[in-house]
């Protein structure tokens, strides 16, 4: 009696254990993304960064923008930070989850409108001569791999509107880690397709643009753009991230805070002038924000705009954006005069655009939190698993024990047995799945940052894995003696094998289901 009362504590402990992990988890998920979107805080002057502040002013579409922070509540939505100017005044201004105005957050590839706008100011400079130019005009005196006659077709202009052809042997939307000089490695590549005739978003080749400026500036990036586009707009220690030749990423890595932010929305509201002093060329804001994709372009890959793509600027009927990794975004609407910005902890990509449609058709599109995306998403295989795992039960009950079940068992009596044990195992291996996503990606963002937040947690989870077989094996065993007063001590060889085929099968198809999802998310 004894040991069946231990067994049937330490299957209470490891129940309580796995939904402990999990509420620890969804108090905690947010912190891993933010530890990876930010770089801390920086010097930032208020009284000194030219920017008009009116937050309790009445504005023209106040109603409609109100609605829209309304609906970020309801939602949930996990912004950082998201900043409205209007008219050239900040009439908006919100910070969440203790972060704060000088607060420098990661981009992502809002970095590509930043090369956007240098290769305009570089453009006006006559630095280079026209965007129909061939790149490789510009590297006299490089020999590169891999030549052709398409490759030797490139033009700067295919770099900005993502057309340049160039093979990676594989989808480059997330910029794969690469050896020494990213702008030489694109060089290096060969030309797959036309230039101008595919579209592939591609985070490696604006690094190529950035080299250009560096050649005929006799600059280098930072110093560039801190003469002619971020001291103008009175943007100070900026953080911008290089590869291993000292090249800063065109297509990424540049660290702001959101008033810097809307600093380069504002300049492009305003044609190209700031603080009455012109930084780019009106003609190149007017052109690097049209749609400049051909109507017969092809896509091969997930990533392709929705409505049409300038010069490294996503464009759309009414405005146009710089948009980033996990919902940082800069919007500009020329008609209604506003920037709005956006940093955010958003895997899912869509919830800012999402709310900002509230502004622009007065409905916002659809968005849920990605773990409750994750849930509708695994419900049918939790029934497929319940099925499959009680139809195996009821076959080892049915037909394997059914000398010691005893023939006065109904049909229905078993199932039920089956059916509960089968429960058991699904439902607890999918808590556990949820911690190891828990764990993996504490690792994976741990990685950046060289710690991970939650190493206990690591331990915690990896340990639980054995402590669920051992549970799995103790509930069949009480269960069965319980219900059916059959002893399985002699069966180790069948339960133990069956219960760790079932853990592992559960927890392999849910993190699979993730990581489709985060997949389907990053593109």
């Amino acid at each position: 009696m004894q040991k069946f009362n231990n067994n049937r504590k330490f299957i209470a402990s490891i129940i309580i254990l796995l939904f402990s992990m999990t509420a620890y988890h969804n108090v905690y998920f947010d912190n891993i993304f933010s530890y990876y979107e930010h770089n801390g805080e920086k010097t930032y002057d208020l009284e000194e960064d030219n920017w008009p502040v009116a937050l309790e002013s009445q504005y023209e579409m106040k109603s409609e923008f109100d609605k829209m922070f309304l609906e970020l509540e309801r939602i949930d939505y996990p912004a950082n930070s998201i900043l409205l100017v209007k008219d050239n005044t900040i009439v908006h201004e919100e910070y969440y989850n203790d972060f704060k105005y000088n607060t420098e957050f990661n981009t992502y590839s809002v970095t590509k409108s930043f090369t956007s706008a240098l290769v305009g100011i570089a453009l006006d400079q006559e630095l280079i001569g026209s965007i129909d130019d061939l790149i490789w005009d510009y590297f006299p005196n490089q020999k590169f791999e891999n030549d052709s006659p398409n490759k030797q077709k490139v033009a700067i202009k295919h770099l900005l509107m993502m057309t340049s052809g160039f093979d990676y042997g594989g989808d480059p939307t997330l910029a794969p880690i690469v050896e020494g000089s990213r702008a030489e490695y694109v060089l290096n590549r060969p030309v797959k397709y036309e230039p101008g005739t595919v579209w592939v978003y591609d985070s490696q080749a604006p690094s190529v643009l950035l080299r250009i400026i560096e050649l005929q500036s006799n600059m280098t990036v930072d110093e560039f753009a801190a003469k002619y586009l971020f001291e103008p707009l009175q943007i100070e220690n900026v953080l911008w991230t290089k590869d291993e030749s000292d090249l800063a990423f065109g297509g990424f890595g540049l660290y702001l805070a959101p008033r810097e932010m809307a600093k380069l929305g504002q300049l492009y509201l305003q044609g190209g002038v700031w603080n009455e002093k012109r930084i780019v060329s009106e003609a190149w804001i007017n052109e690097s924000t049209k749609d400049s994709m051909n109507p017969d372009i092809k896509f091969i890959y997930s990533v392709m705009p929705t409505e049409g793509y300038g010069y490294l600027w996503w464009v759309y009927e009414e405005y146009y954006t710089a948009s980033g990794l996990h919902g940082q975004r800069i919007i500009v609407n020329p008609d209604q005069s506003y920037v709005l910005i956006f940093t955010s902890l958003d895997v899912t990509q869509s919830g800012a655009d999402a709310l900002h449609q509230l502004i622009i058709k007065g409905d916002a599109d659809p968005w849920q939190k990605p773990m409750n995306e994750f849930y509708l998403r695994s419900l049918p295989f939790f029934v497929l698993f319940l099925f499959i795992f009680t139809i195996i039960n009821y076959g080892f009950l049915n037909y394997g024990l059914k000398s010691k079940i005893g023939s006065n068992k109904k049909e229905t009596d078993i199932a039920l047995t089956s059916f509960v044990s089968s429960f058991f195992i699904t439902v607890m291996a999918y808590l556990l799945t949820l911690s190891i996503v828990f764990s993996v990606l504490d690792i994976y963002f741990g990685n950046p940052r060289g710690f991970m937040l939650f190493p206990k947690f690591q331990i915690i989870t990896w340990f639980t894995f054995f402590l669920l077989i051992a549970s799995t094996v103790l509930f069949e065993k009480e269960w069965l003696e319980f219900r059916h007063s059959i002893n399985l001590t002699g069966m180790l060889k069948i339960t133990v094998p069956k219960a760790i085929i079932c853990v592992f099968s559960v927890i392999l198809m849910f993190f699979s289901i993730y990581l489709n999802m985060v997949t389907e998310y990053s593109a």
